[in-house]
């Protein structure tokens, strides 16, 4: 099946929605709007109602002010996320329009319908912590308290999501998009350990699966992909275009997980102006060319198929609208090749 990452490069979220509600039936999302405002980005889409926070829209910067006392605030998020997490309601911790303006609009075009599968996204915890800084510009994943803050923000948020999309697919994909681990033990995140990686990422997993999802992690480059495996990802997602040999690095870890029902998430249409010289045809001698060298080492071909979805490389926010079009146009037409050959 094809979907896409997240965000998208229209202004008018009826469009984005057509967009998707047009190409995507099988594996249909809410669509990011990061052009329409620096609120619907990656990570500030998910910042509602954090302790402290400080939104500057005029500089479009958002910081959380750990200069002062944020007790009091810390003490009433607790206490909401306490109840939602004990009573099951979660809508203290949907996410409003400011935020994420065609979502609703989304739900309501997915309205009646019943997909194969529908697929949220949502910042992961590490990339959150990592990107969301203080006032200091520090980021807040060092901050013990708000390490955990965040993360349980990222939880209940998903949660929400999938509560909210659930009626529309038999089964729904909660994507936690952390593309701060494509530089994971570089010197930009020297002070971050695997064992934290593992621990937060897991929690937020567990607690996505906890509710019926399947959950992908989304890394835009490469990474220590059995890590992210250990900290128990359903489904794997990366930049096959421009980082196709790196899977191939991991067999045993990526054959365990196909064999277990696990999922390749290949992104293998370019996000970028790459895109006007591509054709299904091109993509498709690329994609079938990962697919054997991970096969040649000793991944049953039929299994890797089938346990495979098609993405852009990462999110089309950046791109134009024409060229974002295109690649969810080659999505579907690659996706329609690999699931006969699948099939044959």
């Amino acid at each position: 099946m094809a979907t896409l990452i997240g965000s998208v490069p229209h202004a008018d979220p009826r469009e984005a929605v057509r967009l998707i509600m047009k190409h995507l039936l099988e594996a249909p999302i809410w669509p990011e709007l990061p052009r329409r405002s620096f609120l619907e980005g990656m990570v500030h889409s998910h910042t509602e109602g954090l302790p402290c926070l400080v939104v500057e829209e005029e500089a479009q910067r958002l910081y959380v002010d750990t200069s002062r006392d944020c007790s009091a605030e810390l003490a009433g998020f607790y206490e909401k996320a306490l109840a939602a997490e004990q009573s099951g309601d979660l809508n203290a911790f949907g996410i409003d329009t400011t935020h994420a303006s065609a979502l609703e609009l989304a739900a309501g075009a997915m309205q009646g319908m019943r997909f194969p599968c529908v697929k949220t996204q949502c910042i992961g915890p590490i990339s959150f912590g990592l990107q969301l800084t203080d006032d200091k510009d520090k980021s807040l994943f060092y901050d013990e308290t708000y390490r955990d803050v965040l993360t349980r923000q990222v939880i209940l948020q998903s949660r929400w999501l999938i509560e909210r999309f659930a009626p529309f697919g038999e089964t729904v994909i909660a994507f936690l998009d952390e593309p701060s681990l494509a530089a994971f033990g570089s010197s930009s995140y020297i002070a971050l350990s695997r064992e934290q990686v593992i621990e937060h990422l897991g929690r937020a997993v567990a607690a996505l699966q906890s509710d019926g999802a399947v959950v992908g992690v989304h890394v835009c480059g490469n990474t220590d992909w059995p890590m992210v495996i250990e900290a128990g990802a359903d489904l794997l997602n990366y930049d096959a275009y421009e980082y196709g040999q790196s899977m191939l690095l991991y067999p045993a870890e990526v054959g365990a997980l196909l064999e277990r029902g696990g999922i390749l998430a290949w992104g293998i249409v370019p996000n970028s102006e790459q895109v006007r010289s591509e054709t299904a045809a091109s993509l498709e001698k690329r994609f079938f060319s990962l697919v054997d060298g991970l096969a040649a080492q000793g991944i049953d071909r039929r299994l890797i198929l089938d346990q495979s979805m098609l993405t852009p490389a990462c999110g089309m926010g950046s791109m134009s609208v024409a060229d974002a079009e295109k690649v969810v146009v080659l999505l579907g037409e690659l996706a329609r090749v690999v699931q006969d050959e699948a099939r044959s």
